[in-house]
């Protein structure tokens, strides 16, 4: 039997979840702590697609189902190359994936795919989930017939799902909420836009980023919240609009997708000197945005470690039936500027 994350903690002398962050870099360890669980899995051996290399052995074919909304926007397209890269990997495992791209936010659509899925008689599911009480019920049945359901980019706390992969939004948003301190000087009108209300992700960044402001920075005055509903010519019009109603305007922040949109506004009213531009995610819309200055920080959230370890903990569970020692696998709030893209 190959060397597991739990012999390795011990060994370490710290936790599987801590063995788990380093194993799949994903940042928030100390360097001597890294340095040390390197070392042990290196001599110990330690295969880290160990799931993979049981499921060959088990010498049948699990089904996995992956259900992504948004598949019309940026980020989500380059979490489903991701997903379908791993795709080919896994059929070598004796994994099948069935991957359903849908648009946008539909919540009969997305219950309609789990029953279907269920039909189908998946081994497990890895979801981007609306937030909607009747989703957060499904997900606790679809466990109760032994169904694990792990949720990726956007979350539905309370529910029985096996895990959650993704930034922690809320503080992302607080964290934007201090660099837009920061590029104001403390004082000034912010425009914040966000996406879909039924994204929880959304939601949760635009409640941090108020929260924070509220509460360390009064100098910044929040203009009514904008629904951009992750359209690059809706967000295209909402600037424009609240840009001709005040002239004033120092700062926007975008929770979610259409930034393409914000920029391509600021460009062309000659804006993009005055008015300072936080937003998510790094595309080649954002890069031009951070290297021709449109753009002052971009917070990333790693597509690739979104699309795969929803599955690789999936497969980890379905073999071993051990849950993650951490219900929520934070990816880091990693900032970007003009200087380290």
């Amino acid at each position: 039997m190959g060397v597991t994350q739990a012999q390795i903690a011990k060994l370490a002398g710290v936790s599987r979840g801590t063995v788990d962050r380093v194993i799949n870099r994903r940042g928030h360890v100390d360097p001597a702590v890294e340095a040390k669980i390197r070392q042990i899995a290196e001599e110990l051996g330690y295969e880290r697609n160990r799931a993979g290399s049981m499921l060959v052995r088990a010498q049948r074919t699990w089904q996995l189902g992956v259900i992504v909304q948004s598949a019309e926007t940026p980020f989500i397209r380059l979490v489903l190359e991701e997903l379908h890269k791993a795709e080919q990997k896994l059929r070598k495992m004796n994994v099948s994936l069935t991957i359903l791209e849908r648009e946008h936010f539909q919540l009969e659509q997305q219950l309609k795919d789990l029953d279907d899925l269920e039909q189908a008689k998946m081994d497990g599911i890895a979801l981007m989930p609306l937030e909607d009480e009747q989703i957060l019920e499904r997900i606790d049945a679809l466990w109760a017939n032994n169904i694990p359901v792990v949720t990726f980019n956007t979350d539905t706390p309370g529910s029985r799902r096996l895990c959650y992969v993704g930034q922690d939004n809320y503080l992302s948003g607080r964290a934007c909420a201090g660099l837009m301190n920061m590029l104001l000087g403390g004082q000034g009108k912010v425009l914040m836009l966000s996406g879909h209300f039924s994204s929880f992700s959304h939601r949760r960044r635009i409640d941090g980023f108020q929260s924070e402001v509220h509460s360390l920075y009064p100098g910044l005055t929040l203009l009514p919240l904008e629904r951009g509903n992750d359209d690059r010519q809706i967000c295209y019009d909402c600037v424009h609009r609240v840009l001709n109603e005040h002239d004033d305007v120092r700062g926007i922040y975008l929770a979610a997708n259409g930034q393409a949109g914000v920029c391509d506004c600021l460009r062309d009213l000659g804006r993009q000197e005055k008015v300072h531009f936080i937003c998510h995610d790094l595309l080649p819309d954002t890069l031009r945005g951070l290297r021709d200055g449109t753009i002052d920080f971009v917070i990333d959230q790693n597509a690739s470690m979104q699309a795969i370890r929803p599955l690789e903990i999936l497969t980890e569970y379905l073999l071993s039936g051990e849950k993650p020692e951490e219900e929520q696998l934070l990816m880091p709030i990693d900032i970007r500027t003009m200087y380290n893209i």
